[in-house]
């Protein structure tokens, strides 16, 4: 993405973000949505963390598969790697996560950076694919909002277009890489040429389709995290509510406009539950409180390795 895109993506977003805020805070008594906050139950909040809590282990093992083999590729580095990762996505600006996730890919398992690079690509397809499962089933349980229905079109067109070119980088072989090498300069050429080697799990039914379950279990335990914030807050509502919560986050958060999507992660769980009936003072609280526990749960486990100096001083990545 170049520069100029990347700024209108930042624009773009910001748009979106003020006008969730503006519907958000409309008729708002922020008093009110304190005094909610103090009414939570905590055995759900706690419940709630642990549910994100399982995330980490997921996306460990999720990039475990993703991974090319070698001795340095354990289950314990790949934790250490997702953890750190997902604390610097959850604290900065868009594509300073990503890149320091290939770099940590790199240091910590021995895997090249054209082969991180590819995990990553893989990684992306796959969350995009359950994102677009998610939406879409919501959809089909509950009228969504008329955003969130376009919304999920632009998703799934995008998620569609990684589809194919990855799928055809994996499969092609050859003729790709010959295709590769003369298109684009010597050093980008061997980097591309490494990252299509290193689709192979694309190819494999065993290794992608563990990795997509993966994927979905990752979103099941967020939809059980929102189900307990409601308990906590003592919502009911019906089940296929937390979908489209989910629905809402999946859509607001694509591009981290602003390091740990501050604010656009309140709105947009505001502007849902507003939609299903609740009152605004306690989807704000709700929100709040989500917000906080899905933070603790995957931005600050990372700074465990992050603040003992995990990595090795000296480590050179791999081209």
């Amino acid at each position: 993405m170049t520069a100029g895109r990347v700024r209108a993506a930042r624009v773009v977003g910001a748009v979106v973000l003020v006008g969730l805020l503006v519907l958000a805070m409309r008729r708002l008594d922020l008093a009110r949505a304190g005094v909610e906050l103090l009414h939570a139950r905590p055995v759900w909040i706690l419940a709630a963390l642990l549910c994100y809590a399982a995330i980490l282990p997921l996306w460990a093992t999720q990039w475990w598969l993703l991974a090319p083999a070698s001795p340095a590729r354990t289950w314990r580095r790949m934790l250490q790697v997702v953890a750190m990762t997902s604390s610097v996505l959850n604290t900065t600006p868009l594509l300073v996560g990503e890149a320091a996730g290939v770099w940590f890919l790199s240091v910590l398992t021995g895997c090249t950076r054209a082969a991180g690079l590819a995990v990553l690509a893989m990684d992306q397809l796959l969350v995009g694919v359950a994102k677009v499962i998610v939406i879409t089933l919501a959809a089909s349980l509950v009228p969504l909002p008329q955003w969130m229905a376009r919304g999920v079109s632009g998703l799934a067109a995008a998620v569609f277009v990684l589809l194919v070119a990855l799928l055809a980088l994996a499969w092609t072989g050859e003729p790709a890489r010959r295709l590769v090498s003369r298109a684009a300069p010597v050093r980008a050429g061997s980097i591309a040429l490494r990252v299509v080697e290193a689709l192979a799990p694309l190819r494999s039914p065993g290794r992608s389709g563990g990795a997509l379950l993966l994927a979905l279990l990752k979103k099941g335990v967020e939809l059980l995290a929102i189900l307990a914030i409601q308990q906590a807050f003592g919502v009911a509502l019906a089940p296929s509510s937390a979908l489209v919560v989910l629905a809402a986050l999946n859509l607001a958060t694509l591009l981290p406009i602003v390091p740990g999507n501050a604010g656009v992660y309140e709105a947009a769980v505001v502007v849902a539950y507003t939609w299903l009936g609740v009152p605004p003072e306690r989807a704000l609280g709700m929100a709040v409180v989500q917000h906080a526990v899905f933070f603790v749960a995957l931005a600050l486990p990372g700074y465990r390795w992050l603040s003992r100096g995990a990595l090795p001083r000296n480590a050179a990545a791999a081209p």
